[in-house]
């Protein structure tokens, strides 16, 4: 489990291993980072909070995941259709709302472990009628860059391309593609804060 609340995992491993006989919950930690340097082999599924605040965006965090062959739940508050979208298109089989019963989260794991999709009746009525927004498509690499430098209170550039090992340089041209993916024109120059606001709206990043 990569979670932000280690209240929130114990609860959730204890009622997983209740409803799930055999289940087997090898881990928790709130740092992205730190799971994607465990010395553990790849696990079948991970329970993912997309308010996790470190930075990465949680569509790439799926979609690295998904390279691991790896089943992918999403825990989340936000009840946005086209963020929830956003998760499900990286490659996320389940998106469950912090809000469901566990069984809705145990239903997810179980359908994951078996590379299946789960939709819950509160996700299908959050993403029905749901008119596919415009959405600017940003490179794996510059949602991770991108998004470190403007998720939560923010980074500076050299902050950014310290985190990544990358020059100052290349974290600006991540973040000019970024703004001229997202702008209206050259009358319309994106400030940090918008390009963060736009993100947010086409479920890039959590709000």
């Amino acid at each position: 489990m990569v979670l932000e609340s280690r209240m929130l995992a114990e609860a959730a491993s204890v009622r997983l291993k209740s409803l799930l006989p055999g289940t087997s919950v090898v881990g928790w930690t709130r740092s992205w980072d730190v799971y994607q340097h465990r010395q553990q082999s790849v696990a079948d599924v991970v329970i993912l909070d997309n308010e996790l605040t470190n930075g990465v965006p949680t569509p790439a965090k799926v979609a690295a995941l998904v390279v691991e062959t790896t089943g992918v739940v999403v825990l989340g508050s936000t009840t946005y259709g086209p963020a929830i979208q956003r998760l499900l298109d990286a490659g996320a089989h389940s998106y469950v709302l912090a809000s469901d019963p566990s069984e809705t989260l145990a239903a997810a794991v179980d359908s994951a472990f078996r590379s299946e999709p789960h939709r819950s009746a509160a996700v299908l009525q959050l993403l029905a009628g749901q008119e596919p927004p415009r959405v600017s498509e940003l490179t794996r690499r510059e949602l991770e860059v991108v998004g470190a430098y403007i998720s939560g209170s923010g980074a500076s550039v050299p902050e950014t391309a310290a985190r990544f090992g990358i020059s100052v340089e290349t974290v600006r041209t991540h973040i000019s593609h970024a703004r001229r993916k997202y702008s209206d024109g050259p009358t319309d120059p994106i400030s940090k804060m918008e390009l963060r606001r736009r993100m947010i709206r086409d479920g890039w990043i959590a709000g």
